[in-house]
């Protein structure tokens, strides 16, 4: 065991520069992708606070007119299923609408 180890030599200098250099380019590349994903987590966290504060002030103002959240019965569970009740044809075309704006964003969005 100590023959193998003593007729080990040290790798040349030339290599070791060489993987040198190689881990030095991997560690800055991933450094700028971390630092721009970053960047757009910010930004999505930065929208989410400007949002925020209206959200709460929805939710208080529903709790402030209604006190708790409604329970619905099993009766008015049944009504609403017999009436036919379901979603509006102008909500589904709302939410198609914002749905599309968003898809034809989505690639503009990730070319910056």
């Amino acid at each position: 065991m100590e023959e193998s180890l003593a007729s080990v030599s040290a790798p040349p200098s030339f290599l070791v520069t060489v993987v040198g250099i190689v881990v030095a380019l991997l560690i800055f590349s991933s450094y700028t992708s971390n630092k721009s994903q970053m960047e757009r987590t910010q930004l999505g966290f930065n929208i989410f606070l400007f949002f925020l504060p209206l959200l709460l002030i929805v939710v208080a103002n529903y709790f402030l007119r209604y006190g708790n959240f409604p329970e619905r019965t099993k009766e008015e569970v049944a009504d609403k299923a017999a009436g036919g009740g379901g979603a509006s044809p102008w909500g589904v075309a709302l939410f198609l609408g914002l749905l599309l704006v968003l898809v034809s964003c989505q690639s503009y969005m990730q070319s910056k």
